[in-house]
């Protein structure tokens, strides 16, 4: 596999924007920004994919960001926003002590 480290792609992080609706539970309104990255990107290929036995047709990818602060915050419960599409994000992974977190994330399809 091909390591990339070249941040050159910016990325928004988003936060789910909740609002309780009138059954009083709360639900998810919309996305907000938290934070933009720059980002080193990495399509993950069709042979991990078979590997990993993921059979769903959808686009998965790498991104390699530092480590800051802020990124302490990020879970699965967050979504990205790369090249005008929102990303799920699957796993987080710090690789080297406060130096990189890689994300995993699928691409969310539009809505038509």
């Amino acid at each position: 596999m091909k390591e990339v480290t070249e941040r050159d792609r910016r990325i928004t992080f988003l936060q789910a924007r909740r609002e309780e609706n009138d059954a009083g539970e709360e639900e998810v309104t919309g996305w907000e920004v938290l934070f933009y990255r720059w980002a080193a990107y990495e399509p993950v290929s069709d042979g991990e994919r078979l590997r990993a036995a993921a059979v769903e047709q959808r686009s998965d990818a790498r991104f390699r960001v530092l480590w800051s602060g802020p990124m302490v915050q990020i879970t699965g419960a967050h979504r990205l926003r790369f090249e005008g599409a929102d990303w799920q994000i699957t796993g987080l992974k710090q690789r080297g002590f406060k130096g990189e977190i890689e994300i995993t994330a699928w691409k969310i399809p539009e809505v038509s």
